[in-house]
């Protein structure tokens, strides 16, 4: 697990002396994560989970419980958002970082997605991008395009030649996408949704989402590219190879909700590229942070399964769906 804060007794009592939430039962950190620090609160009044951001200024976490009070309005779905303290204040300074306490939301997570958590998880992300329409301005994308070509920069003294050679090349072939790109339907897309940012419940004998989570990578982006994240992470083994009949599922649900455009499905190898890139550049610059700070607890995801899908997804002809 990634601990980068670890939180005193003490510390959350006094936390916890401002909300209207009971007696300390019991906490501990939650064992997920890679960027923020997490745990399970439990009080006499319930269950909850704070958040420490790491690596997030107090203005940019503003931004994020922005996007989830306005997702929550619409009703579309349930989404994490921050409880008030007695005094109206949600955003809170917790051993020098910006904090949040929020309710625990019901249901699990899936260590193996099926091919209904596929389609269900489709059709949310699709809800999510349709709602969170409304809302702007949206925050832009810091890892993103240009920051895929500074880091292919910063990784120089990092990688081997091959993977240096491998991440230029893909900028480069991405660089020349850029035109069909910025004409792709854009708006807020999640940026992490990965099989561990959802939550599935058994309601009236019926498998359904029962949340999305993590909404602190949220930004400006095309919808196409947040569909192809998770197309990486919910449809295929660790190798890349496609898990048989989730990728049809997963693009059943969403299209089920916004049929994609013609130009989408024409760029859809680009972006499940594009994608595979992003998060092995950002997997690499995790591990050099957490190489940084020996003390902390770490949860650690290996940067090279996705050098393997992204090698794999270059393999694969840039078709129609």
């Amino acid at each position: 697990m990634s601990v980068y804060t670890h939180i005193s007794e003490p510390v959350l009592k006094h936390l916890l002396a401002r909300y209207e939430l009971g007696q300390l039962a019991s906490y501990k950190a939650i064992e997920a994560g890679i960027e923020n620090t997490n745990y399970f609160v439990t009080t006499t009044a319930g269950e909850f989970v704070l958040t420490l951001f790491e690596h997030h200024p107090a203005d940019e976490v503003a931004q994020f419980v922005r996007l989830a009070n306005h997702l929550g309005k619409t009703g579309t779905m349930p989404v994490p958002a921050p409880i008030a303290d007695q005094q109206g204040v949600w955003l809170h300074e917790l051993l020098t970082k910006p904090a949040v306490l929020c309710a625990r939301l019901p249901g699990e997570h899936v260590s193996q997605p099926q091919h209904r958590h596929c389609q269900l998880i489709g059709a949310g992300l699709a809800e999510l991008h349709l709602a969170a329409e409304s809302l702007q301005p949206a925050i832009a994308n810091e890892r993103g395009f240009d920051w895929w070509v500074s880091m292919a920069d910063t990784l120089c003294g990092q990688l081997p030649a091959e993977d240096l050679a491998l991440v230029h090349d893909e900028v480069n072939f991405q660089r020349q996408q850029r035109t069909e790109w910025m004409g792709l339907p854009h708006g807020w897309i999640h940026g992490d949704l990965f099989h561990d940012n959802a939550l599935f419940a058994v309601s009236e004998h019926e498998l359904k989402l029962g949340a999305i989570l993590d909404l602190y990578n949220a930004c400006h982006d095309a919808w196409l590219f947040d569909l192809a994240i998770v197309a990486n992470d919910w449809c295929c083994d660790s190798s890349g190879n496609w898990t048989s009949g989730l990728l049809e599922a997963l693009l059943k649900g969403y299209q089920s909700v916004r049929p994609l455009t013609d130009a989408e499905k024409q760029l859809w190898s680009t972006a499940l590229r594009a994608a595979a890139l992003r998060f092995w550049l950002s997997r690499l610059l995790t591990q050099r942070l957490q190489a940084r700070q020996p003390g902390a607890v770490m949860i650690t995801k290996d940067p090279n399964e996705y050098r393997i899908k992204l090698s794999l997804r270059r393999l694969q002809p840039d078709t129609i769906l």
